[in-house]
């Protein structure tokens, strides 16, 4: 290296660690520069930096034939180690003669560690080793912690950095978990849009969302992934593995090395590391994500803090998702009965028509206003009555198709809208049901006469191709229909 005045090389140094700071945000990219720097002012065959990860140095970055990912605890064991202990630089001009501490490089002569503080506290460790022995003499040495403690600056700049950065990306996906559950019409939709935003937020992992209903059965709400989630994984691992941690504690848990714990199920099939943070809303456990990657030490300390919080808005935004749900199905739901109510029939018919109109189809509307059901109630009871009721929902289900819409409209009143069926096939859906109907009077001994109904139909788009047109076209018929001496009877 050819000889250059010491105050040429330290402008050079601190121009260099000045331009770091001032351009680069990003902490590889600072890494990268402090390992150029390393190399090309100060000929070093090999440097690494280490930085505190979980109480132990992690090697962040090196060049050489520095181990990558290589960990070495704080403490008298190793140099890069003794340093970060003593947050004093260290010099060994001759490996050979040093027994103190183990020296990561075997090809080295030589090794300088110095301290990356920064208000005396310590980031990690810059390890720059030499195949000459006694190679950097003091003014060298002066130079290099002055670099080092600018790179701190750097590095610890870069760090705040992405503080931020990482509470946007939470924010983020807390606003956008609040929209998927503003958006959501049931808990599964929700369940399914909340699996593509952890699928774009954390890349490549495996994804379940596990339930844990109020009967403490175990479920998968939605999963994604290379590979497919076992239930049989997942209940080992509530019985004694990650699960069982996280629930129990109610908090975040990690393992982050599964090899190192044969005693610990794994949650998915070839899983180095594993993250689970369980849904807890209002004191009440209802489940966990679970995320899973093959490589060890996968999750970082980002990770973590990106898992809790979108766990915990999760809870929350889950929980008023199934009130929503709740409170749709009460207002939409005959409870006596379990069929849609009239107001859903009116809504139904709202969406049914802008539909039809879109595709050219036809759908069919009936009604059925059952006869003799108050002499029913007045003769047999109450309880009776409502027997009949549930008995004639019974019918209408196992009749008609899943996509048919069956009301409870008022009373004894029932309402059925039929997409896609003409008027000739709503004529053989109510010849389908006429006689369904008998088979419910003789289950009714005592009655004073026969259960029997008065039937009604209206055609869209023939009848009209206004839901108020239609529901006057359909009442009107029922009604002209009871007053016929014989009425349609069931």
């Amino acid at each position: 290296m050819p000889q250059v005045h010491p105050s040429v090389r330290e402008v050079a140094v601190l121009q260099q660690a000045t331009q770091m700071i001032l351009s680069s945000l990003d902490s590889d990219t600072v890494l990268h520069h402090m390992l150029l720097v390393a190399r090309n002012y100060f000929g070093a065959s090999r440097s690494a930096v280490y930085l505190v990860e979980n109480e132990e140095l992690y090697c962040r970055a090196q060049s050489g034939d520095a181990s990558p990912g290589a960990r070495l605890p704080i403490g008298k064991e190793s140099l890069p180690g003794w340093v970060a202990f003593t947050r004093a630089p260290l010099y060994v001009p001759d490996v050979s003669k040093e027994t103190r501490h183990r020296i990561e490089d075997p090809a080295a002569r030589s090794v300088l560690a110095l301290p990356l503080l920064v208000r005396q506290h310590v980031l990690g460790v810059l390890e720059i080793s030499s195949e000459q022995v006694d190679p950097f003499g003091p003014d060298a040495i002066g130079l290099l912690s002055v670099f080092a403690g600018q790179a701190s600056i750097a590095l610890e700049n870069a760090r705040l950095y992405s503080a931020d950065l990482r509470r946007i990306r939470q924010i983020e996906i807390i606003n956008l978990i609040a929209r998927s559950a503003a958006a959501a019409h049931d808990t599964q939709q929700f369940f399914n849009m909340l699996l593509d935003l952890i699928s774009d937020t954390f890349e490549g992992t495996m994804i379940a969302i596990v339930l844990t209903p109020a009967e403490g059965h175990l479920s998968i709400a939605a999963s994604s992934g290379s590979a497919e989630v076992q239930l049989e994984r997942l209940l080992a691992s509530r019985q004694r593995g990650l699960l069982a941690e996280a629930f129990s504690q109610r908090s975040l848990a990690v393992a982050n090395d599964l090899a190192n714990r044969p005693d610990w199920p794994a949650c998915f099939p070839d899983s180095g590391a594993e993250l689970c943070a369980p849904f807890v809303s209002l004191g009440e456990l209802m489940g966990a994500l679970v995320l899973g990657h093959p490589k060890a030490n996968f999750f970082s300390s980002d990770d973590r803090t990106i898992g809790q919080a979108a766990a915990d808005v999760c809870a929350t935004a889950a929980r008023n998702v199934q009130l929503s749900e709740e409170l749709r199905r009460v207002a939409n739901l005959d409870s006596l009965t379990g069929l849609y109510n009239q107001r859903y029939f009116h809504n139904a018919m709202a969406k049914e028509i802008p539909r039809a109109r879109r595709h050219k189809k036809e759908f069919g509307l009936v009604m059925l206003d059952l006869r003799g059901f108050r002499e029913i109630n007045a003769s047999l009871g109450v309880e009776a009555g409502d027997e009949v009721l549930r008995r004639v929902a019974a019918v209408l289900k196992s009749t008609l198709r899943n996509n048919d819409v069956i009301c409870r409209y008022l009373g004894d009143r029932f309402a059925l809208l039929l997409p896609e069926v003409n008027a000739d096939g709503v004529a053989v859906v109510v010849g389908k049901l006429q006689p369904s109907l008998h088979a419910i009077e003789a289950r009714f001994p005592g009655a004073p006469r026969p259960l029997a109904a008065t039937w009604a139909t209206a055609q869209f788009p023939a009848d009209s191709e206004s839901e108020l047109e239609l529901m006057k076209v359909l009442l009107g018929r029922i009604e002209a229909s009871k007053k016929q001496p014989s009425g349609a009877r069931a």
